[in-house]
């Protein structure tokens, strides 16, 4: 049986969490954020709800972007909170929370510091199944 997509996001959030603890020793008060898969999201790929220390992924995205969504967009996602954390809300309202200390969190990463996805998908595509990863 296919390992459930909550537990690889949640396995991959902390693995990247604690690369990120190691750059930022600052961060290392603070659990793993909280990770939420999300299957009504259709157009971003995730989202970082800073002061509630949550990060949201779409299920939709997984079929065609399994990869980039775990080497790119969950990185993405705790980056913005470890922005937070290190230069406070000010830092969510800067290009959108995409500011220069945002881009230099991704680039310590060895990731680009890229502000969308170019993830195509269409509205009615099923979701991804997150228990039977199908």
């Amino acid at each position: 049986m296919a390992m459930p997509l909550i537990k690889i996001l949640e396995d991959n959030a902390a693995l990247v969490w604690k690369h990120l603890q190691a750059l930022y020793p600052r961060l290392n008060k603070y659990p793993v954020p909280e990770v939420v898969a999300n299957n009504r999201l259709w157009r971003t790929a995730g989202l970082a709800w800073c002061e509630d220390h949550r990060v949201e992924f779409a299920t939709k995205f997984f079929g065609k972007y399994r990869d980039e969504m775990l080497t790119v967009i969950v990185p993405h996602e705790l980056a913005h909170i470890a922005d937070y954390i290190m230069h406070g809300a000010q830092a969510s309202i800067i290009d959108g929370g995409h500011g220069k200390t945002w881009q230099k969190i991704m680039h310590s990463c060895n990731l680009p510091g890229d502000k969308y996805h170019t993830f195509i998908i269409a509205k009615n595509e099923p979701a991804y199944n997150i228990v039977t990863g199908k």
